[in-house]
């Protein structure tokens, strides 16, 4: 016997926030700041209802790989359509590039990067097939499609052939630091993330030693501190690892924050990104970035970032060298950044994925 849907005075919109809790990554940040946000100023014409799928797998070799693609076509296919239904959902939101191909409850979907398409040889094939297959079809089927930057909504134009009408750009946030307390900048470079090809760690640490051997002694020179673990690369980082680097893995929040208040400088120097978290979150605490000019990045950051063209060995440590010789320059910059970052909040990304619901629901703005 079938369920009928509860009527609802205002309509419901369902998130899929399954990977809040399955991965410590930008995505889960993403989700979690944005769903706090929207707690503290809950709109007011629309019901929000934020679901957990099944739990996925270690990550651990090509089993568990397979093991978790299985439970996100179950989820996607069979089990989060089936409780828009049951809950009598308006609109299902994906946050994560991947949602619902059937069942009768309208989509929206925030593509977070295309990177598997732009770098197909950094991804296991099996992986590239699927997100691309389910990628573009969930773009086709979505009412309407969020990209975080605008150089993500000409990636998706592009690559999927989403009309740019159908296409709305949220930036995503950062939260402010909290701390009037501004430590004196201390003689390290930070770098943030999974040693991933395209990260491009391991050639940060290549640059840096050269850098390190090589630049004058004045103003000191900085060491290299990376905070992050996982990824194919990880291994060989910790094989290369010299005296002027550090390792620090996973770190907590609070310890992250400390880095980017205490740091010279911020390095991003990832072949491509979606968004960048954590050059906003370094900016945030006056940090000058030093990020590569491809993607999104210089957009994100603003004005008032560094670029590097030359990500070989060379060009990174001559480019090291000169960005850090002039630290008046330096600290100009990281008041910039901060100026920048003030723009991006949670509660504004919050406040434009709720209009961008209104928009696909015909609800007025």
């Amino acid at each position: 016997m079938s369920r009928t849907p509860p009527h609802r005075a205002r309509p419901l919109v369902m998130v899929d926030q399954r990977l809040a809790r399955r991965r410590r990554t930008g995505i889960a940040r993403v989700i979690t700041q944005t769903r706090e946000a929207m707690a503290a100023n809950p709109p007011t014409d629309i019901d929000v209802v934020w679901v957990n799928g099944p739990r996925g797998l270690p990550r651990r070799n090509a089993l568990t790989s397979v093991g978790n693609l299985i439970i996100d076509m179950l989820w996607l296919g069979v089990m989060l359509p089936r409780k828009a239904r049951k809950r009598g959902a308006s609109l299902i939101h994906v946050p994560m590039n991947w949602g619902p191909l059937r069942g009768g409850t309208p989509t929206t979907v925030m593509i977070q990067d295309l990177a598997f398409e732009r770098m197909p040889q950094a991804y296991p094939r099996g992986f590239r097939a699927w997100a691309s297959i389910i990628g573009r079809r969930t773009a086709k089927r979505a009412r309407l499609v969020m990209a975080t930057t605008e150089a993500g909504a000409q990636d998706i134009g592009e690559i999927y052939r989403v009309p740019r009408e159908r296409i709305r750009v949220v930036h995503l946030g950062t939260t402010g630091d909290a701390s009037d307390f501004q430590p004196i900048r201390e003689p390290f470079v930070l770098a943030v993330g999974e040693f991933e090809p395209r990260k491009r760690v391991v050639e940060l640490m290549r640059g840096h030693d050269r850098y390190f051997a090589t630049a004058p002694t004045f103003p000191p020179i900085c060491r290299l501190v990376i905070a992050g673990a996982g990824g194919s690369q990880e291994a060989e980082a910790h094989e290369r690892c010299g005296v002027g680097c550090d390792l620090l893995g996973f770190i907590s929040d609070d310890e992250l924050h400390e880095l980017y208040r205490r740091a010279t400088l911020f390095v991003s120097l990832s072949a491509y990104e979606g968004f960048g978290l954590p050059i906003v979150e370094a900016m945030a605490h006056g940090c000058p970035v030093l990020v590569a000019d491809n993607s999104s990045q210089a957009e994100v950051a603003g004005d008032g970032a560094f670029l590097i063209h030359d990500a070989s060995p060379e060009g990174i440590a001559a480019r090291l060298e000169e960005v850090l010789a002039d630290r008046d320059e330096l600290a100009r910059r990281g008041e910039a950044a901060r100026a920048r970052a003030a723009e991006l909040s949670w509660s504004e990304t919050a406040r434009k994925t709720a209009d961008v619901w209104r928009e696909a629901l015909g609800l007025p703005g």
